[in-house]
């Protein structure tokens, strides 16, 4: 009998493991692959994430600022002057027949944080109370949440699809997961 109760022991160390394994699995498709997205409303700005896909991104900005939800648009260009949010806020993004201003700034550092803490202070100089927040499809349960944590006023994220295959899929399945937990496990601003 002494065998059976260190056996029993490991398979229920086991099984609470598989469990959340599977739970955390769970939890991570759903934030990343089917993320809650917030139905646009006018805001003071409109302000685009950095990263990879910002084409995409950058684009879905301009169609909400076409469609009247705000007359400016901020675009973080954190991955620095090589990447396509770099390139283009160093020539302003065309809206034929518009009076949108286009502005950009580089958050320190140059993380989804950065960027929540940058919202946050451009939010009180400028006196802004409702902004949009435009991202990834993929990040925007772990921009909400760092977000949200910065910047008190009404928020508003909205995902911008953009192709990818398998494997690019596969990458941001695991970094979202990884950097939403780490999102999560961080402390507020």
């Amino acid at each position: 009998m002494s065998r059976s109760r260190p056996r029993q022991r490991a398979l229920t160390v086991l099984t609470g493991l598989l469990l959340l394994a599977v739970g955390l699995l769970a939890v991570t498709t759903r934030t990343v692959m089917f993320p809650r997205e917030d139905p646009p409303r006018p805001a003071d700005a409109i302000v685009v994430l950095g990263g990879l896909g910002s084409a995409a991104v950058v684009a879905k900005a301009v169609d909400l600022a076409t469609a009247g939800y705000s007359g400016r648009i901020l675009i973080s260009d954190a991955f620095g002057g090589d990447t396509r949010p770099a390139n283009l806020c160093a020539r302003p993004v065309p809206v034929p027949g518009t009076t949108i201003e286009v502005d950009c700034f580089d958050p320190h550092p140059t993380t989804t944080r950065g960027e929540a803490e940058a919202i946050a202070v451009f939010a009180t100089a400028r006196g802004w109370n409702r902004v949009i927040v435009v991202t990834s499809s993929y990040h925007v349960s772990r921009a909400r949440v760092q977000i949200s944590r910065c910047y008190a006023g009404s928020l508003a994220v909205i995902g911008a699809r953009q192709p990818m295959d398998p494997l690019k899929w596969a990458y941001q399945f695991g970094y979202q997961s990884a950097g939403f937990i780490k999102a999560v496990a961080t402390p507020a601003c």
